[in-house]
């Protein structure tokens, strides 16, 4: 099995393939949608995206990724996030003029940005950052990224730069074929639309609560080509082996419905 992620070397999707896919081929791509396309054209595949983190909210290219084709969530995992600024060995924070890193690190490290009144650069991922100002080697210019991604003539100007201290990302595992372990499933993602009638959504939620599950996350995009109708993500825990009178619920009360994920809860990595 092939196991597709965001590198290179020191980012925090290969951090976490090491952790969850130790025996598998890894395989570093230089952008989620080229993750995403790898898992498209390949059976044997599993692609790791970032979904969601606790002060950015989601990873908006992936969630469309996921509305827009037909890849299965199969898992997921969660990790604590630590960033830092990091420079040329010997640079002060009053050097740094601009910083480089993956627009969602960025997005986490706004107050420290703002404060410091940096220039935000995106670029692909964090640790194309760091490999961008070791070939420049300005002291003016620092990126964001792991301890993980330090090289040797560069050192942490400050540790711990995100807006929250508790900085958790949210990874989705996903594949083009469903997840075979689907009936001891403890956790669901379903994507689907309601008529266009007063209640039907909160009818749909209803019924899910009154069944014992438990809404974790809701998402909603526009239908394309279509008068304001909105089709909606949901993430549900359920109980163990009861995937059947949920699917029995959705077939009654959406409009249409598509089971993205049947899964085990994921592992929550603190470091």
């Amino acid at each position: 099995m092939n196991i597709y992620y965001l590198g290179p070397t020191g980012s925090y999707s290969e951090i976490l393939a090491k952790k969850e896919f130790s025996d598998q081929t890894r395989i570093s791509v230089s952008s989620f949608e080229h993750v995403g396309e790898a898992v498209l054209k390949n059976k044997d595949a599993i692609g790791i995206l970032g979904i969601e983190n606790s002060s950015s909210s989601s990873v908006h290219t992936n969630v469309d990724m996921i509305f827009n084709t037909k890849l299965f969530i199969i898992g997921e995992a969660t990790m604590n996030i630590r960033l830092h600024l990091i420079g040329p060995k010997g640079t002060k924070i009053e050097d740094v003029k601009e910083v480089y890193s993956h627009p969602q690190a960025l997005a986490q490290c706004t107050e420290f940005i703002q404060k410091h009144s940096f220039i935000a650069r995106p670029i692909e991922s964090t640790t194309a950052a760091v490999k961008l100002i070791a070939d420049k080697n300005d002291k003016n210019i620092a990126a964001i990224a792991s301890l993980q991604s330090v090289k040797p003539d560069q050192e942490i100007i400050q540790e711990n730069i995100a807006n929250h201290q508790n900085n958790m990302t949210r990874w989705v595992f996903v594949s083009r074929i469903q997840n075979s372990t689907i009936n001891h499933a403890n956790k669901l993602t379903v994507i689907f639309t309601v008529k266009h009638e007063p209640g039907s959504l909160v009818n749909v939620l209803q019924k899910i609560s009154d069944a014992q599950g438990n809404l974790t996350r809701i998402e909603s995009r526009p239908v394309p080509g279509s008068d304001w109708e909105y089709q909606f993500w949901i993430d549900v825990e359920i109980p163990e082996g009861s995937i059947e009178t949920f699917e029995n619920i959705l077939k009654k009360v959406t409009h249409r419905y598509r089971m993205v994920g049947a899964y085990k809860r994921g592992t929550f990595y603190t470091k």
